[in-house]
């Protein structure tokens, strides 16, 4: 699959209210969840907004929790993308620099990005979780 990077435009602004997902795997991590703003530590170009649930670090960005932009939050959605071969690479609109990789989550079959240490930096989101 080719994303044409040129289009990643963001739908929410500073402040606004995100519904967070609240499922199986939100319950199963102690039910907490916190948005993340992903940038490139290269050029500081935001990636993407990301619900990370539960303690710990992040290893690793779920399809299912990518909440902007609409190109990377409605992967989940498309019926073409079944397997990791399906999903393109994570990388900077700006700097092309590869940030993730497809992979898929045995313990739990979920598609997610294994995000490239070092490549990635991550901040409280300014948008609101409700």
């Amino acid at each position: 699959m080719d994303i044409n990077r040129e289009l990643i435009r963001f739908k929410y602004k500073e402040g606004d209210k995100i519904k967070l997902k609240k499922d199986k795997y939100f319950n199963n991590r102690g039910k907490t969840s916190k948005l993340l703003d992903i940038s490139c530590s290269k050029c500081d170009n935001k990636i993407l907004v990301y619900q990370k649930d539960g303690k710990g670090h992040l290893h690793r960005c779920y399809i299912d929790r990518i909440c902007d932009p609409y190109i990377y939050s409605e992967l989940q959605y498309n019926p073409n993308i079944r397997d990791k071969k399906d999903l393109p690479i994570l990388i900077c609109s700006v700097c092309k620099e590869s940030i993730g990789y497809p992979m898929v989550y045995k313990k739990e079959n979920r598609l997610a990005y294994y995000l490239i240490y070092g490549k990635w930096s991550s901040k409280n989101s300014c948008l609101v979780g409700i």
